[in-house]
């Protein structure tokens, strides 16, 4: 009669168990450290991409509302005049008042601010003043600050590792056309 053999006698090893060896899980676990270190840092600063991301979506949005309301004033015409010359005030299909300057949105924050959707004007308005508006993600300042480049009114955000480089400028004197300049070298 013929006998079956075992597991353990057919390999010739005496309580022989089927598995890793050391050597083979420790030559996967440096595979694995290998591909984290490589992987690792492109997910790391995540933060900065979406920074810059946010920064040019705004940058684009600016751009869009000074054409919007430059177009609006030109089809309605300038808007209800201000006691100070240039300045008129046009009205928003959301019922809101975007102060004008010479054709194009002022740089204070009742002005190219309130074109953006959902900034509100703090109580007791904003004109001529440089103070810090949040808005979102983002912080208004007026023209003539010490936060954006230049002291142009402008947006930043404010845990950028450079603020101030992270940021969307509206550069306007009242003449000729506004200027919006997006930094993304320090998100």
């Amino acid at each position: 009669m013929q006998r079956r053999l075992d597991t353990r006698e057919k390999s010739g090893k005496a309580g022989y168990e089927p598995g890793f060896t050391l050597i083979e899980l420790i030559a996967v676990i440096v595979i694995l450290g290998i591909l984290a270190s490589v992987a690792l840092p492109r997910f790391v600063d995540l933060g900065g991409s979406a920074r810059t991301a946010a920064i040019e979506s705004l940058g684009g949005s600016v751009r869009s509302a000074l054409q919007l309301n430059q177009s609006l004033a030109i089809v309605r015409g300038p808007g209800s005049a201000d006691v100070v010359p240039n300045i008129t005030w046009l009205a928003m299909p959301d019922g809101s008042q975007v102060r004008m300057w010479a054709g194009y949105p002022d740089r204070w924050c009742d002005g190219i601010a309130l074109t953006q959707t959902g900034f509100v004007v703090p109580p007791g308005g904003c004109y001529l003043s440089n103070a810090a508006v949040a808005y979102n993600r983002f912080t208004f300042y007026g023209y003539g600050n010490a936060q954006i480049p230049g002291g142009d009114a402008g947006w930043r955000i404010e845990d950028a590792p450079d603020p101030s480089l992270c940021s969307v400028r509206y550069t306007y004197n009242g003449t000729g056309i506004p200027v919006v300049t997006v930094d993304t070298s320090g998100c």
